[in-house]
């Protein structure tokens, strides 16, 4: 069997990641952003969150040009070229993010499909998102319209094209003012499940309650069997907490997606905002990136 040669200066450059291990951190990522709604969490928190550096730059690049003497920090955004940099790179990305939801009709129309034929289990939630889903069916179209427009695209007028971003972001609106309404009654039915929960099977019993109790049951010479049944009803009954403490943590992360959402929405439904700051803008749109961000980070375990 003939040996390898030792590795020359080529295999030690070319070669070189031989020396890094496998990072699982680094294949979790892998297949978050792999995933659309990935993606668009990390374009989303890039781009919100640069809102937020955008007038720390200018301020601290105005201030410094102020000490100088200068008068260039009259300039748009205070003459920082890292300032107007980030600008360009938060427009970039609300391109693409827009760019990529052309096609988010799609899946809205099966999803309807899916609600008439599996409908929620209670008639509120089945309305709130039947009026969801007919919502989002009136926003992607005007939206995906008034943006292929805005770039030459479709023929249609500047006043137009801001009619129909106005309704678009109003249909959205609608759609975020309900969610809250639907984490309302999700909240109601967890409850009534807890509730019903702890009058069936009650609280699982901790640990080193489990182990004290085998411990006394092998001194009373119980059985095997017994045992291992109070072991597994036990699991049982954890399991069925645990998964309601994550539909808990799943509400409570929507609840925080939507509450960043809804200022946005009312300030892009309105013809002259309610904000006169960019900044509120970026805070609002990163609080919704960094909560719709874990759960997909879970949701993307291995």
């Amino acid at each position: 069997m003939a040996r390898r040669p030792p590795p020359n200066l080529t295999d030690k450059t070319l070669g070189c990641f031989s020396h890094v291990k496998p990072s699982p951190m680094l294949d979790h990522l892998i297949r978050f952003l792999s995933t659309w709604s990935g993606t668009d969490k990390a374009l989303m928190f890039t781009q919100y969150s640069s809102k937020l550096i955008i007038p720390l730059l200018t301020l601290q690049h105005a201030v410094r040009l102020r000490l100088a003497g200068t008068k260039v920090y009259h300039a748009s955004n205070g003459g920082s070229a890292n300032a107007r940099r980030l600008e360009k790179l938060y427009n970039l990305i609300g391109d693409a993010r827009v760019l990529f939801r052309i096609w988010g009709i799609l899946p809205m129309i099966k999803w309807m499909i899916a609600l008439e034929r599996d409908p929620p289990p209670t008639r509120p939630l089945h309305t709130i998102e039947r009026i969801q889903g007919w919502s989002m069916l009136a926003y992607c179209p005007m939206e995906a319209v008034a943006y292929l427009a805005s770039h030459g695209i479709l023929p249609v007028s500047t006043a137009n094209q801001n009619r129909l971003w106005l309704w678009s972001c109003r249909c959205w609106a609608v759609y975020v003012g309900l969610q809250l309404l639907h984490l309302v009654e999700d909240n109601r039915l967890l409850r009534l499940r807890a509730r019903a929960l702890e009058r069936s099977r009650g609280h699982p019993v901790p640990a080193a309650a489990v182990r004290s109790s085998a411990a006394d049951d092998e001194k009373k010479s119980f059985s095997a069997a017994s045992k291992d049944e109070l072991s597994e009803e036990q699991a049982v009954t954890r399991k069925l907490w645990d998964d309601l403490d994550e539909r808990k943590q799943a509400i409570l992360s929507e609840l925080w997606v939507n509450l960043g959402y809804l200022p946005l929405t009312i300030h892009w439904s309105c013809p002259s905002g309610i904000f006169n700051s960019d900044v509120w803008v970026g805070i609002f749109g990163t609080v919704a990136a960094v909560s719709g961000f874990r759960p997909g980070w879970k949701a993307t375990a291995a």
